[in-house]
């Protein structure tokens, strides 16, 4: 999805039928926001705004678009193969980075249930832009 006279976004979803609507989830999510609106490192995919639909338990959360795909797609389908050992410790590294920022840089610390390749996503230079979220979206 392209903005009118902006960068590029990716959009995450999620509709929860009204009988399943909960205060709780409501509550869950707007911690979620609250939580990724503070992340501000290089390697951190940036939130860059939310949407709330009231017919439904609609929630979108809007990021900036990263243009290569996940580290999971490169490791495990044809791509893989472009990925040299120099390319591979520099996604290694933004890694840590972004892991040192969210565990030591911010206060409160930001916490992470789960790391894997699929939330590692990469920019056209094979940056790393880590998605942490534990979300319902």
């Amino acid at each position: 999805m392209h903005m009118k006279d902006g960068p590029e976004i990716a959009v995450i979803s999620v509709c929860v039928e009204e009988e399943h609507c909960t205060g709780y989830l409501e509550l869950y999510y707007q911690k979620e926001v609250a939580d990724l609106a503070r992340l501000n490192h290089e390697n951190t995919r940036k939130l860059l705004g939310y949407c709330i639909d009231s017919s439904l338990f609609t929630r979108m959360l809007v990021f900036e678009y990263v243009s290569n795909g996940t580290l999971y797609e490169h490791l495990h389908y044809e791509e893989g193969c472009h990925l040299s050992w120099s390319r591979r410790m520099n996604i290694i590294v933004g890694v840590a980075k972004s892991l040192r920022y969210l565990h030591t840089e911010i206060e409160p610390p930001f916490s992470i249930s789960e790391l894997n390749s699929s939330a590692v996503y990469l920019t056209e230079d094979f940056s790393p832009n880590i998605y942490f979220s534990d979300t319902i979206v």
